[in-house]
């Protein structure tokens, strides 16, 4: 799996199949790194996450309860109760497919790829030609996900959201504006991330598994290798899309809450947090203390 479909894959939580699988050999206990910034008056915790874990991994540490214990509002990327199924169908029904045809709009090299895939799983084209290949991509994802036994139920954000019950929770971003970028990637972005996700079906389990080893003993520098630097070197486009732009906002709306008194518990997906341009180095950039709390 190279790296632009691994950084998507492990990105987004706008569906279960939107998120960074992950499957463990050995780990049971983990210790995610976090950060705080702290002024005056206002403590802003900063959590990272994915989105599937397996059902026997310890990664509730009791700092991390207390930290949440403690915070007023919690920010998610997005609030997972705006992930269920019917908001979900509506918007991909409404951004996730096309007027044409795949048949007509791919390469034939990649229709070939495509349909021998789909023949092995029992799946006619017909079934999915008016899919816009992102869309088409993320479906095969989910397959390979499902065939390999894993679930969102244990992932971080659904095992935080009945933790917050009793706090005021905020997503940083909507379903609907992570579909959207999605939707508009270029025609041939979208058929370089159907390929290399085909291209990728029988090696992504043990990528997403270093991704997430990395995350369980807070790993930074893996981490930055993994979830970035490939991506930012070889499609800066698409890098600035999904990151970039992304964290700026990010840090905006946590300065907003700095400036505020109170505390607040952000979790949001790795890949945010690490790096020369994450959350974390924008804000100290601005001369934020940022403090690593293991």
């Amino acid at each position: 799996m190279n790296n632009n479909t691994r950084q998507i894959l492990a990105t987004f939580l706008i569906l279960p199949f939107l998120t960074c699988g992950v499957l463990f050999s050995a780990l049971t206990q983990a210790a995610p790194k976090m950060w705080q910034i702290t002024d005056n008056d206002s403590t802003v915790t900063l959590y990272p996450t994915v989105h599937l874990l397996p059902e026997k991994m310890q990664w509730q540490t009791p700092e991390l309860k207390r930290v949440i214990n403690n915070a007023q509002e919690v920010w998610f990327e997005v609030i997972p109760d705006e992930l269920d199924q019917q908001n979900m169908s509506t918007l991909l029904a409404k951004h996730g497919y096309q007027a044409g045809s795949l048949g007509d709009s791919l390469a034939p090299g990649l229709l070939k790829k495509l349909t021998a895939y789909l023949a092995v799983n029992n799946i006619a084209l017909t079934q999915v030609q008016t899919m816009q290949p992102w869309l088409l991509a993320l479906t095969i994802m989910n397959i390979e996900l499902q065939r390999n036994g894993w679930s969102a139920e244990n992932g971080v954000e659904a095992v935080l959201r009945p933790m917050t019950q009793n706090k005021t929770v905020k997503g940083l971003e909507t379903a609907s504006f992570q579909i959207t970028l999605f939707s508009t990637m270029s025609d041939a972005q979208q058929a370089m991330f159907l390929e290399s996700t085909l291209d990728d079906t029988q090696d992504g389990a043990e990528l997403l598994r270093d991704i997430a080893n990395a995350w369980s003993k807070g790993d930074l520098s893996q981490l930055d290798s993994l979830l970035i630097q490939e991506t930012k070197t070889l499609y800066p486009q698409i890098y600035d899309l999904i990151f970039t732009q992304r964290n700026l906002k990010w840090v905006a709306i946590i300065e907003q809450e700095l400036a505020k008194s109170g505390t607040d518990f952000f979790a949001v997906g790795a890949g945010h947090l690490v790096g020369s341009d994450s959350v974390v180095q924008l804000l100290r950039d601005k001369g934020y203390k940022v403090t690593a709390v293991d």
